[in-house]
């Protein structure tokens, strides 16, 4: 009784976490195909329109090594119910908003909410299943819930849309209050601390903060205005002085809230740079095919959207699989092939599309790229957190998290300079913003085959001491 007891709390405790991971992630992307409905009804200008999905992942890519960072001092489960509760309220306040800067005001705030979320309830599932098979089966149904939700976004904002553009922001408020019900009840308190609690790092919070919020700011409004505005290279000048500061300040602080030994960690550092560059990547793709589809095509919204629920099936039924092989023979393997199934998808769209059916093209290149970003997304998080204690996992998790999302905007404003400059070289907008995509991935897949193998040992004892 006990034994079933335990499994009970431990599935529930699973089932609330995912459902915390599945929401940060759709909302990354849900609102995109409602921006149409949101311009006609706000009179929102085409360049502030564009801060209506920045703005979310300006707030979490800008908050998380934050988030992860507070997580590990004042308590997992504590991080978890209060960002969870915010997110929950800035969802229904989102669908009140009358005016652009209230939108874009709400999106921020649920971005912040995210970025304490992720990380924290990626340490709480670390927490609550302990090593071995247990272990990776839960961690590979949270990569596949996050990963779902990000790739399912857009055709569950599409079907919202159907209704209203308002209800891509507040449908996921009455799951998230759902889940702070039932949270206490599942998830494992914080454990009380025997010694001093650790002194935070407020000096390296009040820079690497406003550091990444400012370089996720200029490389997403290079994405909307381009590289040569003052905002654009004033704010990346701005956070490049503030992130060297924190550079600075870490290594003399007795208690740094980045020990910068975490760095040298190989599979760590590894890991996250392939994270960033393949969700670049398929951020650029999603971007550009979007716009093909509807621009060029003239699919509605709707069915934009739903062009990208194939991949996200493929992602909901293996990654779970996948990231349980990883677990026990080893990731590296399992990234390289996933990044590049993801680069033969971006070579098939570009080559094929304008020569074969579009619904053919859709269907092929979703397989390829939905099998990829089943391969690679949970290998990704194996990897990262496979030499990691866990009064440090909020910390990698979110470095790994920020990595995804600072991956994405980068990766996104460069395709979009190429999109934006390829008619003055005579060549097609669509074909050459996904052939350097496809290039890039090609690139990481190379990347990926040449990194360090992941031990499945526990972390040595000196890195532990870091």
């Amino acid at each position: 009784m006990t034994l079933s007891k335990s499994r009970s709390g431990a599935g529930l405790a699973l089932l609330l976490l995912c459902t915390a991971n599945f929401l940060d992630a759709m909302d990354v992307s849900t609102i995109g195909v409602a921006l149409p409905a949101i311009q006609a009804e706000l009179g929102m200008k085409a360049t502030s329109l564009q801060w209506a999905v920045s703005a979310y992942v300006l707030g979490y890519g800008g908050f998380l090594l934050l988030g992860g960072r507070v997580a590990d001092v004042f308590g997992h489960r504590r991080v978890f119910l209060w960002s969870l509760a915010v997110f929950a309220a800035a969802s229904i306040a989102g669908g009140f908003v009358d005016s652009g800067p209230t939108l874009i005001a709400a999106r921020l705030i649920k971005g912040i909410a995210a970025a304490f979320t992720a990380p924290a309830a990626l340490a709480l599932l670390l927490s609550v299943f302990g090593e071995g098979s247990a272990r990776a089966k839960a961690l590979g149904v949270f990569a596949s819930t996050g990963a779902t939700g990000f790739v399912l976004g857009m055709v569950l904002g599409g079907a919202a849309t159907i209704f209203s553009w308002r209800a891509t922001l507040v449908m996921g408020a009455p799951v998230a209050i759902l889940t702070l019900v039932l949270a206490p009840l599942a998830l494992p308190a914080d454990q009380k601390r025997t010694g001093v609690r650790p002194a935070f790092d407020w000096a390296g919070a009040m820079t690497i903060t406003p550091g990444l919020l400012l370089f996720v700011f200029g490389i997403t409004n290079a994405a909307a205005v381009g590289w040569q505005a003052f905002a654009t290279w004033a704010s990346l000048a701005a956070s490049l002085v503030l992130i060297l500061l924190f550079l600075a300040v870490e290594a003399r602080h007795a208690d740094p809230m980045v020990p910068l030994g975490i760095f040298r960690r190989a599979r760590l550092r590894h890991a996250n740079a392939i994270a960033a560059l393949f969700q670049g990547a398929y951020v650029g793709f999603q971007f550009l095919a979007t716009l093909y589809y509807q621009n060029v095509i003239g699919w509605s919204a709707f069915t934009t959207g739903f062009c990208f629920a194939l991949g996200g099936v493929f992602v909901m039924f293996l990654a779970p699989r996948f990231a349980t092989i990883a677990q026990n023979r080893g990731a590296a393997g399992l990234m390289a092939a996933g990044v590049g199934l993801q680069a033969l998808s971006y070579v098939f769209w570009v080559t094929a599309f304008g020569s074969v059916n579009p619904i053919l093209l859709v269907i092929l290149s979703q397989i390829l790229l939905g099998l990829g970003y089943a391969l690679t997304y949970p290998s990704v998080q194996v990897a990262a957190l496979s030499d990691v204690e866990d009064d440090k996992s909020g910390l990698a998790s979110g470095l790994l998290f920020a990595s995804f999302q600072i991956g994405g905007g980068i990766v996104l404003a460069a395709a979009s300079a190429v999109f934006a400059a390829a008619p003055q070289f005579g060549w097609d907008p669509y074909a050459a913003g996904i052939a350097f995509v496809a290039l890039l991935a090609v690139a990481v897949t190379l990347l990926a085959a040449a990194g360090p193998r992941t031990s499945l040992a526990p972390p040595p004892a000196h890195q532990a001491a870091e």
